[in-house]
């Protein structure tokens, strides 16, 4: 018996060798395929696919057979046995299955295909490989899964390929959900199954709310059919104020953003760093203003435009000539205010809105630099969505683009610091915002301990500080060139704050509750060319184990997030 099951082990040992080579050459494939898929480099995916259905399937070969069945059976290298069958299994299943599928949706839907013709984008592409793509989402979450219950007990080389694999299929997860959230959203919120009105916000950054700035323009966009066309726009200041809230307001949301301004001005609705809040709030102001009511709410911001405008061309900005990128950044938030007067200022905003309306539907540019342009503004909070339509809602929870104030993300602690201007100024412009975030320890309980440091800092000139206008400085003389803002830190969900200090001196600490999330509220003035430095130490939840995320109010320049050990 001792003879037969060395020989049965020796059967197996040398199996396990070829396909561990197999397995290594089919994760070197998915990893190319998904690479490929991404950048849309279509000529690649045949081959690539081809070569890993032949690894794959040396692979499950070399894992089959009785032999294999009775060691998957046997103490001690029962496991390690199962684990290289199962990899084996799924990554064969995959090569045959769901993989060659995304293959064939990268052809129909790359970047390209969105690109407007005549004002129009063709949604017929994605609208036929849509079942594809969420099946294909569907399969690979299973294939994680399996992979994910593996028993642990299996030896350390065995051990060291599970959670390299897993780690692939979660990277190739991330991917395949989010083409079919996309598969799902993007067909009826362009208009496939009929028209869909939007209101766009068009935050100032100048004027910071913590969802970036206060509303400086409103636009109505129309979706249908694939074209998207522009219906109306009014300046932020002409919907309200109302006499009376427009919805009412919760206890936390009075005591935290203030008792009546988010509900009543149209400007000041993205006083709260909870989007789909916002977009509510605001869609009730424009049913109360208009009579209208539209499908959906997105938010977006100058910096956004000009990114966008980078890639697809300059456009004229009447006194400020003909600009893109960061030129185009530095007038709407700032030049604009220095050398115009406030009465022409809303005209030539509407006037930029609609050329660089009319260029972005032209479809000229890149089309992967527009779409990367998109990816980087929805990371950094500058393009929100919310829909009124519940089953779209769901689908946007969670990704970068729903802008909830929420403090865990699946296993991710999420710390919020948003900044609210208190005086009616525009100097919010020279605002720069920096996050250091330490991890000190974990607890016995399994919360962490994070030091949170916030650092404002002023890029307003001392010397030329009398050569702003008092739109931009505010009407203070007393205190021309200081940025005041309201400082607004959220702990994770189940999190505390428990202590803090401002430029290294202890400061008392009381925080308030918003959303569940404890939030620390602090008044901060920022002289002209220094810096304000707030440190916190804040607990997370338990068993909050991925990475902390930091959501933080977009400014005229990204703000810099750095993490240490």
């Amino acid at each position: 018996m001792a003879g037969v099951l060395l020989v049965l082990l020796g059967l197996v040992a040398f199996d396990s060798v070829r396909a561990r080579a197999a397995l290594a050459d089919a994760a070197t494939e998915v990893s190319r395929l998904k690479a490929d898929a991404v950048a849309g480099r279509t000529e690649n995916l045949d081959v690539t696919i081809a070569a890993l259905q032949e690894d794959a399937g040396q692979a499950r070969a070399a894992t089959s057979g009785p032999h294999w069945a009775i060691a998957g059976r046997l103490p001690g290298v029962g496991p390690t046995v199962a684990a290289v069958a199962t990899m084996a299994d799924v990554v064969d299943d995959l090569a045959n299955g769901p993989l060659p599928d995304l293959a064939g949706v990268v052809r129909l839907a790359s970047p390209a295909t969105f690109a407007p013709v005549d004002g129009r984008v063709d949604l017929g592409p994605l609208q036929e490989v849509a079942p594809d793509v969420v099946r294909a989402d569907e399969s690979i979450d299973a294939a994680l899964q399996r992979v994910t219950r593996l028993d642990g007990a299996m030896l350390p080389p065995v051990r060291e390929a599970v959670t390299q694999l897993r780690g692939q299929l979660e990277d190739l997860r991330m991917t395949s959900a989010t083409a079919a959230r996309a598969a799902r959203l993007i067909p009826p919120m362009l208009g496939a199954d009929g028209p869909r009105d939007y209101l766009v916000l068009v935050q100032n950054n100048a004027e910071p709310r913590a969802l970036g700035g206060i509303v400086g323009s409103v636009l109505v966009l129309r979706a249908e059919g694939g074209v998207v066309s522009l219906v109306q726009q009014l300046p932020g200041q002409k919907v309200g104020p109302f006499p009376e809230p427009v919805v009412p307001l919760s206890e936390d949301e009075q005591l935290v953003l203030g008792d009546e301004e988010m509900a009543r001005w149209m400007q000041n609705v993205t006083m709260t760093p909870d989007f789909p809040r916002a977009a509510q709030v605001a869609r009730e102001m424009w049913r109360a203003h208009t009579g209208q009511e539209v499908g959906g709410v997105l938010a977006v911001d100058p910096v956004l435009l000009a990114d966008l405008l980078a890639v697809a061309g300059p456009i004229d900005a009447g006194p400020g000539g003909t600009l893109q990128g960061d030129a185009l950044v530095d007038y709407l938030l700032n030049g604009v205010y220095r050398t115009q007067e406030p009465s022409v200022q809303d005209a030539i905003f509407a006037d930029v809105a609609e050329r660089a309306f009319e260029t972005l539907s032209e479809g000229t540019g890149d089309s992967v630099g527009l779409i990367n342009a998109l990816s980087i503004a929805a990371r950094e909070g500058r393009l929100l969505v919310w829909s009124a339509d519940r089953d779209e809602e769901d689908l946007l929870a969670g990704t970068v683009l729903d802008g909830a104030l929420r403090g865990v993300n699946e296993e991710s602690p999420v710390i919020g610091i948003f900044a609210e201007g208190v005086d009616a100024a525009k100097i919010g412009y020279y605002l720069d915002t920096a996050v250091e975030v330490a991890e000190r320890r974990t607890r016995p309980d399994g919360s962490r301990e994070l030091e949170v440091t916030v650092q404002y800092t002023s890029r307003v000139d001392a010397a030329g500080v009398g050569e702003l206008p008092a739109y931009v400085t505010g009407p203070d003389l007393a205190h021309a060139g200081e940025i005041r803002i309201r400082s607004l830190v959220y702990a994770p969900a189940g999190g505390s704050l428990i202590n803090s200090t401002v430029n290294g001196e202890e400061i008392g600490l009381s925080p308030q509750v918003h959303n569940a999330l404890p939030v620390a509220s602090r008044s901060v003035v920022i002289r002209p060319g220094e810096t304000t430095a707030m440190t916190y130490a804040i607990i997370t939840g338990k068993r909050q184990t991925g990475d902390v995320l930091i959501r933080v109010t977009p400014g005229a320049r990204p703000a810099s997030v750095t993490f240490r050990n």
